[in-house]
This record gives structure tokens, C-alpha cells and sequence, in this order.
């Protein structure tokens, strides 16, 4: 069984808190860990076919989990949901805060039981939903265009012309347009 994503995780004013994840793995032995564990206050396991389930879950948290919880009310910081899994099993956490000696100042609280590792500080962008999401409206309807007229297609049957035509733009506007909509998208990818 492994975690995939935590699409929430709130602390409650008890102390406890809950969690909402997907999961993939054997669903009934994810049931049993779940019902054995004494810290579990509650859980449900919806499951969306045979190895993959929603999980919700009520829990007193183990005092670095808790501590990392209050760190994020205490310091005015929030969490960049979904939060996801990697392929070794961690969780990579995205921490948002208006200043980057907020963030710091979280990082150095974070108990030692707890291994990190910082992948960057600074300004925040937005994991876009869709690759199009980086792109204006004007890119993405000079775009569109490019791709309905078979300027992608192998062998290639529009031209920067044929762009420009159907747009009623000059060829060098749309030669630029095609640049920034190629960089931006390749800048996005992580390869």
C-alpha cells in the first residue's frame, strides 16, 4: 500500500486532526492497519476500484506531525495542497508564507525527527491545472489555431502564414507568439 496524495489535512481544536488522501495498494489490509492503529480515532476507505481509495481520516497526530500543524497556524503560513507523493514514498510539502524568513523560520522549527530536504525559496507559482494555464488568452487562441490548422503535424501542413492569415495577424507577431507559447511550455516541464 502506498500513499499517492493528501488533498487536505487539518489540525482540530482538540488536537487531533483529520485527513483526506488517495491511496493505492490492498485497500483490506490498508482497512486492517487503519482499525489496529490506537491513535486512529476514525476512518473511511471509498474505494474507486480494486487498488485505489479515498481515504478520510480522524487521528491524534504524532507530536512532530502536530508540531509541523501548529507551525502553520503560529506562523501564518499555509499548505500547498494536493500534497504528493513521491516515487521513494516521502511527501513533498509545499509551504506558502508572504516572506521567505516566514518560511525559514518554519524550517527551523521543524522537529529533528522529521527529514527535509528544500527544493527552493521563493516566489510562489502556481502549479498550473493544465499546460495551457501558462499560456494568455492571446497564446492560447494563437494555439489553438496552430493546432486545428495542423502546424504540429508531422509531416507539418500549416505555416507561420497560414497562422497569420487565419488570424489576421502579421507572420512576425505570430512567429513570436509560437516562441513564447513553445518556451513557456517546455520551461514548464520537468524533465
Amino acid at each position: 500500500m502506498r500513499r499517492e496524495r493528501i488533498f487536505n489535512l487539518s489540525l482540530l481544536k482538540d488536537g487531533t486532526f483529520v485527513l483526506l488522501g488517495r491511496i493505492r495498494g490492498n485497500l483490506p489490509h490498508a482497512r486492517e492497519i487503519l482499525s489496529a492503529e490506537q491513535d486512529v480515532l476514525g476512518f473511511s476507505i471509498s474505494e474507486q476500484d480494486a487498488n485505489v481509495g479515498l481515504v478520510f481520516v480522524h487521528a491524534r497526530p504524532p507530536s512532530s506531525i502536530r508540531r509541523i500543524l501548529e507551525l502553520r497556524r503560529e506562523q501564518g503560513v499555509f499548505f500547498d495542497f494536493p500534497i504528493e507523493a513521491t516515487e521513494a514514498g516521502q511527501l513533498k510539502l509545499t509551504i506558502v508564507g508572504e516572506t521567505n524568513s516566514e518560511i525559514t523560520g518554519v524550517l527551523d522549527e521543524i522537529p529533528a525527527a522529521i527529514e527535509i530536504s528544500v527544493e527552493r525559496i521563493g516566489p510562489y507559482i502556481e502549479d498550473p491545472k493544465s499546460m495551457t494555464d501558462l499560456l494568455t488568452d492571446r497564446q492560447r487562441e494563437v494555439l489553438d489555431v496552430a493546432l486545428a490548422s495542423g502546424y504540429y503535424d508531422v509531416p507539418r501542413r500549416a505555416t507561420h502564414r497560414d497562422i497569420a492569415e487565419q488570424l489576421e495577424l502579421a507572420v512576425p507577431t505570430v512567429s513570436e507568439h509560437l516562441q513564447k507559447i513553445e518556451a513557456r511550455i517546455f520551461g514548464a516541464l520537468e524533465l
